[in-house]
């Protein structure tokens, strides 16, 4: 019988799986090369995700036996290869954050698609969104048209959807890249989420990793990793578009539920008591009904 102690535990953060026992980092399920000293940062900084690791705890962890190394100049590099391996950015981090004056922080990943089914933190549905052609390492023109036909198969569907507001294909055809600023480019394009993905070509497979984020704090609404025969993508691009969409459908769209049709009830007729109200006293400033949510930029 197979001992569950020494069954290997696997972290799941992103598109990356990474086994704290072997220092293996996966990426789409495909290994990852990670340098030795960026491996043991990053097993330091998940056991402690969301708690500021120590520029002394990391040098300690480094350099237990006190080699005679210019610590900070290790330490540097040492993080500085681990965020070129996970495309990461000191400026605008989305794994690893620097604690100015103190070390370094794991930013958790939140988790809550499955908890909050796809909603907001303010409870609203996604109602405009942009879905970007996904970022690929490839040139290839197989690639590029692959990728173009999903994309607009995507944006034609969704376009149907009654109340979703999706920006044209032409308008975010040259939005792409893995080191796009999520939030801030949603800001601009004046969507309430962003639909962002990578395509990876391996042998006969086609590993695609899709996920949309609220503009308005970051966090992912919805992710999930396919792996596909690369022919039969090729084949019939649609149907993978088609089931990008069905996943995208319960979460886009103003449909409030129960709770929600409640506390719209309930604050039309306390507008409605207050109009009545301002009638009796011949108020002349007009009625006003507050939503459930605010109103987002259609």
């Amino acid at each position: 019988m197979k001992n569950p102690a020494l069954t290997l535990r696997v972290i799941r953060f992103g598109v990356f799986e990474f086994s704290p026992q072997t220092g293996e980092l996966r990426k789409h399920g495909l290994k990852v090369r990670l340098a030795p000293q960026a491996s043991k940062i990053l097993s330091l900084l998940l056991e402690h995700r969301g708690k500021i690791c120590t520029r002394q705890e990391l040098q300690q962890h480094l350099w237990q036996d006190n080699t005679l190394v210019d610590l900070e100049r290790g330490l540097y590099k040492g993080i500085h290869t681990l965020r070129a391996t996970l495309g990461d950015s000191a400026i605008a981090p989305r794994y690893v954050e620097t604690v100015t004056g103190r070390g370094y922080r794991f930013i958790p990943i939140p988790q809550e698609p499955s908890n909050h089914g796809g909603r907001r933190r303010n409870g609203c549905k996604v109602r405009s969104v942009a879905v970007l052609p996904f970022a690929s390492e490839s040139a290839d023109a197989e690639m590029e048209l692959l990728n173009r036909r999903i994309i607009e198969r995507v944006i034609d569907t969704i376009s149907r959807a009654p109340g979703v507001r999706v920006l044209a294909y032409n308008t975010v055809q040259h939005q792409r890249g893995k080191d796009l600023d999520s939030r801030r480019l949603g800001e601009n394009l004046l969507v309430n989420a962003i639909a962002v993905g990578e395509m990876i070509h391996h042998n006969d497979e086609l590993l695609l990793h899709v996920e949309l984020i609220d503009v308005s704090d970051g966090s992912q609404l919805w992710g999930e990793q396919f792996k596909e025969h690369y022919s039969d993508v090729l084949e019939d691009p649609e149907a993978l578009a088609d089931t990008i969409c069905d996943r995208l459908r319960p979460i886009l769209g103003p449909t409030a539920n129960r709770e929600e049709k409640n506390d719209l009830d309930t604050q039309r007729n306390q507008a409605g008591g207050a109009s009545e109200s301002a009638k009796r006293h011949r108020a002349t400033s007009p009625r006003h009904e507050h939503p459930v949510c605010s109103p987002e930029s259609l």
